[in-house]
Protein backbone atom coordinates (compact mmCIF):
# COMPACT_ATOMS: atom_id res chain seq x y z
CA UNK A 1 0.00 0.00 0.00
CA UNK A 2 1.40 3.49 -1.17
CA UNK A 3 1.22 5.91 1.45
CA UNK A 4 0.78 9.73 1.97
CA UNK A 5 4.29 10.74 1.63
CA UNK A 6 4.69 8.62 -1.02
CA UNK A 7 1.55 10.02 -3.45
CA UNK A 8 3.00 13.42 -2.08
CA UNK A 9 6.62 12.96 -4.26
CA UNK A 10 4.50 11.40 -6.74
CA UNK A 11 2.39 14.60 -7.34
CA UNK A 12 5.52 16.66 -7.09
CA UNK A 13 7.21 14.58 -9.88
CA UNK A 14 4.41 15.09 -12.30
CA UNK A 15 4.44 18.82 -11.70
CA UNK A 16 7.83 19.37 -11.92
CA UNK A 17 7.62 17.47 -15.72
CA UNK A 18 4.56 19.05 -16.69
CA UNK A 19 6.41 22.42 -15.80
CA UNK A 20 9.50 21.03 -17.98
CA UNK A 21 7.72 20.60 -20.79
CA UNK A 22 5.24 23.65 -20.57
CA UNK A 23 8.89 25.46 -20.71
CA UNK A 24 10.11 23.88 -23.42
CA UNK A 25 7.12 24.59 -25.50
CA UNK A 26 7.30 27.80 -24.70
CA UNK A 27 10.92 28.44 -25.68
CA UNK A 28 9.97 26.60 -29.07
CA UNK A 29 7.46 29.02 -29.70
CA UNK A 30 8.83 32.62 -28.11
CA UNK A 31 8.26 35.04 -30.18
CA UNK A 32 11.06 36.68 -32.18
CA UNK A 33 11.31 40.10 -33.68
CA UNK A 34 10.25 39.96 -37.21
CA UNK A 35 12.05 42.78 -38.87
CA UNK A 36 14.94 44.25 -39.89
CA UNK A 37 17.57 44.68 -36.76
CA UNK A 38 19.15 48.07 -37.10
CA UNK A 39 22.77 47.16 -36.47
CA UNK A 40 22.42 43.71 -39.07
CA UNK A 41 24.29 45.99 -41.60
CA UNK A 42 27.24 45.74 -39.31
CA UNK A 43 29.11 42.74 -40.25
CA UNK A 44 27.99 43.63 -43.86
CA UNK A 45 28.58 46.69 -45.67
CA UNK A 46 26.61 46.28 -48.37
CA UNK A 47 23.74 44.72 -47.00
CA UNK A 48 20.46 45.64 -49.18
CA UNK A 49 22.46 47.58 -51.62
CA UNK A 50 22.14 46.69 -55.35
CA UNK A 51 23.55 43.69 -56.44
CA UNK A 52 24.43 45.39 -59.81
CA UNK A 53 26.80 47.11 -57.57
CA UNK A 54 28.06 44.96 -55.90
CA UNK A 55 31.71 44.50 -58.09
CA UNK A 56 33.79 42.88 -55.20
CA UNK A 57 31.09 39.46 -54.83
CA UNK A 58 30.63 39.98 -58.56
CA UNK A 59 34.18 37.91 -58.70
CA UNK A 60 33.46 34.97 -56.60
CA UNK A 61 31.02 31.74 -58.32
CA UNK A 62 28.84 32.22 -56.00
CA UNK A 63 25.40 30.14 -55.08
CA UNK A 64 22.20 32.63 -54.97
CA UNK A 65 18.56 32.20 -54.14
CA UNK A 66 16.35 34.74 -54.84
CA UNK A 67 13.13 36.61 -53.07
CA UNK A 68 10.35 37.65 -55.97
CA UNK A 69 7.44 38.34 -53.67
CA UNK A 70 7.63 42.39 -53.37
CA UNK A 71 6.54 43.80 -56.43
CA UNK A 72 3.04 41.59 -55.59
CA UNK A 73 3.01 41.64 -51.72
CA UNK A 74 3.73 44.66 -49.16
CA UNK A 75 5.39 42.00 -46.57
CA UNK A 76 8.21 40.05 -47.74
CA UNK A 77 7.87 36.87 -45.45
CA UNK A 78 11.04 34.37 -44.88
CA UNK A 79 10.16 31.74 -42.59
CA UNK A 80 12.08 28.99 -40.95
CA UNK A 81 11.61 26.47 -43.90
CA UNK A 82 13.95 29.04 -46.34
CA UNK A 83 15.86 30.28 -43.14
CA UNK A 84 16.79 26.31 -43.55
CA UNK A 85 17.78 26.63 -47.38
CA UNK A 86 20.05 29.30 -46.70
CA UNK A 87 21.76 28.33 -43.75
CA UNK A 88 22.48 24.50 -45.18
CA UNK A 89 24.08 26.31 -48.27
CA UNK A 90 26.49 28.47 -46.61
CA UNK A 91 27.45 24.86 -43.70
CA UNK A 92 27.72 23.14 -47.36
CA UNK A 93 29.39 25.43 -49.12
CA UNK A 94 32.04 27.28 -46.71
CA UNK A 95 34.15 28.54 -49.63
CA UNK A 96 31.16 29.81 -51.54
CA UNK A 97 29.70 33.21 -51.35
CA UNK A 98 25.86 32.28 -50.83
CA UNK A 99 24.12 35.46 -52.11
CA UNK A 100 20.27 36.09 -50.74
CA UNK A 101 18.80 38.67 -53.84
CA UNK A 102 15.39 40.83 -52.80
CA UNK A 103 13.27 41.56 -56.13
CA UNK A 104 11.92 44.91 -56.09
CA UNK A 105 11.26 47.90 -58.09
CA UNK A 106 12.07 49.88 -55.08
CA UNK A 107 15.25 50.09 -52.63
CA UNK A 108 14.32 48.09 -49.27
CA UNK A 109 14.60 50.39 -46.64
CA UNK A 110 12.21 50.22 -44.34
CA UNK A 111 12.72 47.75 -41.31
CA UNK A 112 9.23 46.68 -41.05
CA UNK A 113 8.81 45.76 -45.15
CA UNK A 114 10.81 42.23 -44.45
CA UNK A 115 9.51 39.69 -42.05
CA UNK A 116 12.61 37.83 -41.71
CA UNK A 117 13.11 36.19 -37.91
CA UNK A 118 16.21 34.40 -38.33
CA UNK A 119 17.91 37.29 -40.36
CA UNK A 120 20.58 37.46 -37.13
CA UNK A 121 21.16 33.79 -37.04
CA UNK A 122 22.16 33.83 -40.71
CA UNK A 123 23.94 36.87 -40.88
CA UNK A 124 26.25 34.90 -38.51
CA UNK A 125 27.72 33.12 -41.39
CA UNK A 126 30.32 34.80 -42.97
CA UNK A 127 29.62 34.06 -46.60
CA UNK A 128 26.06 34.98 -46.78
CA UNK A 129 25.40 37.95 -48.11
CA UNK A 130 21.81 40.22 -48.51
CA UNK A 131 21.20 42.36 -51.69
CA UNK A 132 18.68 43.99 -53.32
CA UNK A 133 18.02 43.11 -56.95
CA UNK A 134 17.00 46.20 -58.64
CA UNK A 135 13.92 44.84 -61.22
CA UNK A 136 14.71 48.91 -62.88
CA UNK A 137 18.47 47.77 -64.42
CA UNK A 138 18.75 44.08 -63.94
CA UNK A 139 17.09 42.88 -66.85
CA UNK A 140 17.95 46.31 -69.37
CA UNK A 141 18.91 45.16 -72.27
CA UNK A 142 17.78 41.20 -72.22
CA UNK A 143 15.37 39.80 -74.19
CA UNK A 144 12.86 39.41 -71.20
CA UNK A 145 13.25 43.03 -69.97
CA UNK A 146 9.77 43.80 -71.35
CA UNK A 147 8.23 40.44 -69.75
CA UNK A 148 9.40 41.87 -66.47
CA UNK A 149 7.82 44.93 -66.92
CA UNK A 150 4.40 43.97 -68.27
CA UNK A 151 1.41 44.13 -66.72
CA UNK A 152 0.01 40.48 -67.40
CA UNK A 153 2.96 39.68 -65.42
CA UNK A 154 2.26 41.35 -62.57
CA UNK A 155 -1.15 40.96 -62.86
CA UNK A 156 -1.68 37.36 -61.84
CA UNK A 157 -1.95 35.41 -58.73
CA UNK A 158 1.12 33.79 -59.17
CA UNK A 159 3.37 36.31 -60.48
CA UNK A 160 5.93 36.37 -58.17
CA UNK A 161 6.68 32.42 -59.25
CA UNK A 162 6.56 33.36 -62.61
CA UNK A 163 9.18 36.41 -62.15
CA UNK A 164 11.46 33.97 -60.56
CA UNK A 165 11.65 31.67 -62.68
CA UNK A 166 12.61 34.37 -65.26
CA UNK A 167 15.08 36.18 -62.88
CA UNK A 168 16.81 33.37 -62.13
CA UNK A 169 18.14 32.96 -65.78
CA UNK A 170 18.85 36.41 -66.25
CA UNK A 171 21.58 36.00 -62.88
CA UNK A 172 23.09 33.43 -64.31
CA UNK A 173 23.27 35.10 -67.99
CA UNK A 174 24.99 37.76 -66.32
CA UNK A 175 26.87 36.80 -63.30
CA UNK A 176 27.18 32.73 -63.59
CA UNK A 177 27.03 30.28 -60.64
CA UNK A 178 24.61 28.34 -59.02
CA UNK A 179 21.03 29.00 -58.06
CA UNK A 180 18.85 27.35 -56.06
CA UNK A 181 15.23 28.20 -54.83
CA UNK A 182 14.71 28.66 -51.36
CA UNK A 183 12.37 25.24 -50.23
CA UNK A 184 16.13 23.70 -51.47
CA UNK A 185 17.96 21.74 -48.69
CA UNK A 186 21.72 21.30 -49.52
CA UNK A 187 23.12 18.38 -47.89
CA UNK A 188 26.70 17.94 -49.95
CA UNK A 189 29.22 20.69 -51.55
CA UNK A 190 27.81 21.94 -54.75
CA UNK A 191 31.31 21.47 -56.76
CA UNK A 192 30.91 19.98 -59.98
CA UNK A 193 33.26 19.02 -62.91
CA UNK A 194 31.00 19.91 -65.70
CA UNK A 195 29.72 23.80 -64.12
CA UNK A 196 26.48 24.19 -66.42
CA UNK A 197 23.96 21.70 -65.42
CA UNK A 198 20.85 20.63 -64.26
CA UNK A 199 18.69 18.00 -62.26
CA UNK A 200 15.59 15.79 -63.53
CA UNK A 201 12.83 16.45 -62.09
CA UNK A 202 10.34 13.86 -63.50
CA UNK A 203 11.16 11.32 -66.47
CA UNK A 204 10.39 13.66 -69.00
CA UNK A 205 11.87 17.44 -67.38
CA UNK A 206 14.60 19.03 -66.15
CA UNK A 207 13.72 21.24 -62.92
CA UNK A 208 14.32 24.78 -62.41
CA UNK A 209 15.00 24.58 -58.70
CA UNK A 210 18.53 23.71 -59.22
CA UNK A 211 20.66 25.15 -62.06
CA UNK A 212 24.67 26.04 -62.71
CA UNK A 213 25.60 27.90 -65.55
CA UNK A 214 29.21 29.07 -65.70
CA UNK A 215 29.99 32.44 -66.51
CA UNK A 216 30.98 33.42 -70.01
CA UNK A 217 31.02 30.32 -72.87
CA UNK A 218 28.38 27.98 -73.23
CA UNK A 219 26.79 28.71 -70.30
CA UNK A 220 25.79 32.56 -70.75
CA UNK A 221 24.62 31.06 -74.46
CA UNK A 222 22.49 28.65 -72.83
CA UNK A 223 21.17 31.20 -70.75
CA UNK A 224 20.33 33.63 -73.55
CA UNK A 225 18.98 31.34 -75.73
CA UNK A 226 16.82 30.43 -72.61
CA UNK A 227 15.80 34.07 -72.06
CA UNK A 228 14.89 34.21 -75.99
CA UNK A 229 12.33 31.44 -75.28
CA UNK A 230 11.44 33.31 -71.66
CA UNK A 231 10.10 36.23 -73.77
CA UNK A 232 6.69 34.31 -74.47
CA UNK A 233 6.67 33.99 -70.63
CA UNK A 234 4.16 36.09 -69.91
CA UNK A 235 1.84 34.21 -72.51
CA UNK A 236 1.76 30.74 -71.04
CA UNK A 237 -0.74 29.82 -68.75
CA UNK A 238 1.18 25.95 -66.77
CA UNK A 239 2.76 26.63 -63.56
CA UNK A 240 5.41 24.86 -64.40
CA UNK A 241 6.47 26.34 -67.74
CA UNK A 242 9.39 26.86 -66.85
CA UNK A 243 10.29 23.49 -66.02
CA UNK A 244 9.10 22.96 -70.20
CA UNK A 245 11.01 25.83 -71.70
CA UNK A 246 14.42 24.83 -69.92
CA UNK A 247 13.92 21.05 -70.94
CA UNK A 248 13.30 22.27 -74.69
CA UNK A 249 16.71 23.75 -74.75
CA UNK A 250 18.28 21.51 -72.92
CA UNK A 251 17.32 18.45 -75.30
CA UNK A 252 17.59 21.07 -78.45
CA UNK A 253 20.84 21.71 -77.53
CA UNK A 254 22.14 18.09 -76.64
CA UNK A 255 20.28 17.66 -80.60
CA UNK A 256 18.15 14.47 -78.97
CA UNK A 257 14.58 13.37 -79.02
CA UNK A 258 14.37 13.29 -75.07
CA UNK A 259 15.40 14.19 -71.51
CA UNK A 260 16.69 10.28 -71.04
CA UNK A 261 18.91 10.28 -74.07
CA UNK A 262 20.66 12.64 -72.41
CA UNK A 263 20.81 10.86 -68.92
CA UNK A 264 21.71 7.53 -70.76
CA UNK A 265 24.49 9.14 -73.40
CA UNK A 266 25.24 12.27 -71.97
CA UNK A 267 25.66 15.95 -73.97
CA UNK A 268 29.15 15.97 -75.62
CA UNK A 269 30.40 17.59 -72.13
CA UNK A 270 28.32 20.79 -72.97
CA UNK A 271 26.45 20.36 -70.23
CA UNK A 272 25.70 17.78 -67.51
CA UNK A 273 21.76 16.58 -66.10
CA UNK A 274 21.68 14.91 -63.04
CA UNK A 275 19.51 12.25 -62.47
CA UNK A 276 16.36 12.56 -59.82
CA UNK A 277 17.91 11.18 -57.39
CA UNK A 278 20.63 13.42 -56.86
CA UNK A 279 18.60 17.41 -56.55
CA UNK A 280 15.07 16.33 -56.88
CA UNK A 281 14.52 12.72 -54.75
CA UNK A 282 10.70 13.63 -53.87
CA UNK A 283 8.16 14.76 -56.35
CA UNK A 284 4.58 16.18 -56.03
CA UNK A 285 3.15 12.22 -55.66
CA UNK A 286 5.94 11.07 -52.65
CA UNK A 287 7.07 14.50 -50.78
CA UNK A 288 4.52 13.55 -48.18
CA UNK A 289 7.09 10.47 -46.96
CA UNK A 290 9.62 13.05 -45.68
CA UNK A 291 6.44 14.16 -43.39
CA UNK A 292 5.52 10.80 -42.49
CA UNK A 293 7.25 9.24 -38.93
CA UNK A 294 6.28 5.95 -40.63
CA UNK A 295 8.22 6.23 -43.41
CA UNK A 296 11.40 7.75 -41.86
CA UNK A 297 13.47 4.80 -42.77
CA UNK A 298 12.51 5.26 -46.66
CA UNK A 299 13.13 8.78 -46.54
CA UNK A 300 16.45 7.80 -45.79
CA UNK A 301 17.21 5.90 -48.79
CA UNK A 302 16.01 8.23 -51.08
CA UNK A 303 18.58 10.83 -49.54
CA UNK A 304 21.60 8.70 -49.92
CA UNK A 305 22.78 9.79 -52.71
CA UNK A 306 21.21 13.77 -52.63
CA UNK A 307 23.15 16.64 -52.72
CA UNK A 308 20.13 18.64 -52.37
CA UNK A 309 16.73 18.13 -51.62
CA UNK A 310 13.84 20.31 -53.25
CA UNK A 311 11.42 20.42 -50.66
CA UNK A 312 8.33 21.26 -52.67
CA UNK A 313 6.92 23.77 -50.80
CA UNK A 314 3.88 24.73 -52.68
CA UNK A 315 2.78 21.04 -52.01
CA UNK A 316 4.42 19.84 -48.99
CA UNK A 317 3.95 23.59 -46.63
CA UNK A 318 0.52 22.43 -46.14
CA UNK A 319 1.37 18.87 -44.46
CA UNK A 320 0.96 18.26 -40.91
CA UNK A 321 3.04 16.06 -38.60
CA UNK A 322 1.40 13.40 -36.16
CA UNK A 323 4.43 13.04 -34.11
CA UNK A 324 7.85 11.31 -34.12
CA UNK A 325 10.87 11.75 -36.10
CA UNK A 326 10.62 12.57 -39.80
CA UNK A 327 13.08 12.87 -42.74
CA UNK A 328 12.22 16.54 -42.88
CA UNK A 329 13.11 17.34 -39.09
CA UNK A 330 16.30 15.01 -39.41
CA UNK A 331 17.60 17.12 -42.15
CA UNK A 332 16.66 20.05 -40.64
CA UNK A 333 18.53 18.91 -37.37
CA UNK A 334 21.55 18.51 -39.05
CA UNK A 335 21.89 20.58 -42.21
CA UNK A 336 20.54 23.73 -40.62
CA UNK A 337 21.06 23.22 -37.15
CA UNK A 338 20.54 27.02 -36.04
CA UNK A 339 17.65 27.72 -37.61
CA UNK A 340 16.20 24.30 -36.69
CA UNK A 341 17.46 25.38 -32.74
CA UNK A 342 15.46 28.67 -33.18
CA UNK A 343 11.95 27.03 -34.60
CA UNK A 344 12.05 23.31 -33.70
CA UNK A 345 8.14 23.88 -33.13
CA UNK A 346 7.83 24.66 -37.05
CA UNK A 347 9.46 21.95 -38.11
CA UNK A 348 8.16 19.09 -36.16
CA UNK A 349 4.44 20.36 -36.69
CA UNK A 350 4.69 21.01 -40.16
CA UNK A 351 6.12 21.23 -43.23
Amino acid sequence: MISHNSFRYVRYAVCALLLLLLFRLIRDRRPKPTYIPADIAQGDPGFLTSYDTSNDLHAHSSVYFIESSAPFKRIITIGPRQACAIESAARANPLKKIIVLFASWNPITNPSQVRFPDLPTLAGFGNVHFRWLDLNRFAQGTPVEAVIRSDLLHERPNGAEYLSEILRLVLLYKYGGIYLDLDVVTLKTLDFVNANFFGAETERLVGTSVIGLRRGGFGELFAERCLDNFKYFDEQKNIRNGSFLLTYQVVQTCETLTLQEILDSGCRGMLQVHRRSIFHPFDETNVGMMFDPSRLEEAKDRLAHAMTVHMLHRTSGKMRVAGGTTGYQLIAQNYCPRVYEENSYDFKKKG
